[in-house]
C-alpha cells in the first residue's frame, strides 16, 4: 500500500486536525529523574533557557538533585522546575529513576515510526520547517527515510540527536508503516532509520551487516546479533573504521556495525511480540548517530544484541544504507 500525493495532503489534514499535544508542547510530568550521581559527582549540570547550550543557563543542580520530566527529545529533556518555569537539561545528564530494567530497555521510550518514504529526487534534510534553515543531510534517488508524522506540511524525522525535516512537496509516495496487530500486505510493521557520516570504509561495514542480519526469524527463534555479523575480519568483507570502545575511538575491523545492531533495536522496541534479551549501551553520552539511550553497543562478549521473536508468526528483517541513511524495516512474514 501506498500513498500518493492526494493521499499524504489527506494525511497531513488529519495529522493537523487531530486532538493530542504536539512534539513541543507536553508539560504534563512523564518521568520522574535525578541528575546523575555516578556520572558526574564532581560537576553541576546546566539547565538551559532552549535546547542549545549557547542559550542562556537559568539555573544550575547538583548531583542527585530531583527532576520532573514533561518531555522528551533526541538529545535533550524538559523538565518543570521548582518555580514552575520550564527548562531543558542534556539527556546524558540525567538518569531516570523509573527505569524498570535496565541493561535490556532504554531510559525513554522509543518514537515510533509511523510511516516511510523512498526518496525519489535529490531532498534536503533541514534543521528547521523552512527551507533557508541549516541542510542537515542531502538525499538522493532510493534512500529509504522512516517518518515520525507531519507538521506544517513538512515530514519530521529524527537526524542523530535532533528533529530533522523534509519538505512534503518533495515526497511523490508515503508509505504507511502496519503495526504487528494490524499487520496485512506489504506493510512493513516497524520501521527505524539513522543517519551517519561519510566515511567510505565505514559505510562499507554497515552494508556487510545490513546482508547479514536480513533474514526471516521464525516464532520462538532468537536472534544473536554477534553470531550473525561476526567475525570482523577482511575475510568477510570488513574494513578498518573507527570503532567506539568504552566511550573511545579505535580503528578496527567492523567500525560500524553498532549502529545496524542500534538502528535494528529501536525497530524492533516498536514491537509488542518482541523480547530482548541482552542489550548494553556504549559509554555514559551512549552513540551521537542516535537519540541518547536509544544505543545498542555490539562486538564483544558484553556488547552484544540478543532477542527473541515471540510472536505467533515469522517476521522478516530488511536492512539497507544508502545515502547516509541506514533503514530497517521489520515485516509479518507469511
Amino acid at each position: 500500500m501506498k500513498i500518493g500525493r492526494m493521499g499524504l495532503l489527506l494525511v497531513l489534514v488529519l495529522c493537523l486536525a487531530a486532538p493530542g499535544v504536539s512534539l513541543a508542547e507536553s508539560k504534563k510530568v512523564i518521568y520522574q529523574g535525578e541528575v546523575s550521581r555516578q556520572r558526574w559527582t564532581n560537576s553541576t549540570t546546566n539547565v538551559y533557557k532552549t535546547m542549545d547550550k549557547d542559550s542562556r543557563a537559568i539555573a544550575t543542580y547538583n548531583p542527585g538533585k530531583k527532576l520532573s520530566i514533561t518531555a522528551v527529545y533526541p538529545g535533550w529533556v524538559e523538565i518543570r522546575m521548582d518555580n514552575g518555569d520550564v527548562g531543558y537539561v542534556l539527556r546524558h545528564r540525567i538518569d531516570v529513576t523509573a527505569n524498570t530494567s535496565p541493561g535490556t530497555a532504554p531510559d525513554y521510550p522509543i518514537w515510533p515510526m509511523s510511516y516511510y518514504t523512498v526518496i525519489d529526487r535529490t531532498v534536503e534534510v533541514k534543521a528547521e520547517k523552512d527551507q533557508a534553515s541549516e541542510t542537515l543531510s542531502t538525499l538522493t534517488e532510493g534512500a529509504r527515510i522512516a517518518i515520525e508524522g507531519f507538521e506544517d506540511g513538512w515530514a519530521v524525522v529524527i537526524h542523530k540527536r535532533v528533529y530533522g525535516y523534509i519538505d512534503t512537496r518533495n515526497l511523490s509516495e508515503v508509505y504507511p508503516v502496519a503495526g504487528s496487530e494490524y499487520a496485512a500486505g506489504d506493510a512493513p510493521i516497524a520501521v527505524f532509520s539513522s543517519f551517519y557520516n561519510n566515511n567510505p570504509d565505514r559505510i562499507v561495514n554497515l552494508g556487510v551487516c545490513c546482508k547479514f542480519i536480513s533474514h526471516v526469524l521464525q516464532p520462538g527463534e532468537t536472534m544473536n546479533f554477534n553470531s550473525e555479523v561476526m567475525p570482523f575480519n577482511a575475510a568477510n568483507g570488513y574494513k578498518l573504521a573507527p570503532v567506539l570502545v568504552d566511550g573511545e575511538t579505535k580503528q578496527g575491523y567492523g567500525g560500524g556495525s553498532c549502529q545496524v545492531s542500534s538502528t535494528l533495536w529501536d525497530a524492533l522496541l516498536q514491537l509488542p511480540g518482541i523480547t530482548t534479551l541482552h542489550r548494553n549501551p556504549h559509554g555514559d553520552n551512549a552513540a551521537s548517530y542516535l537519540p541518547h539511550g536509544l544505543d545498542a553497543a555490539s562486538g564483544t562478549v558484553t556488547q552484544n544484541l540478543i532477542f527473541r521473536n515471540d510472536y505467533d508468526f515469522p517476521i522478516r528483517i530488511d536492512a539497507s544504507t544508502h545515502d547516509l541513511v541506514l533503514f530497517v524495516a521489520i515485516y509479518k512474514e507469511t
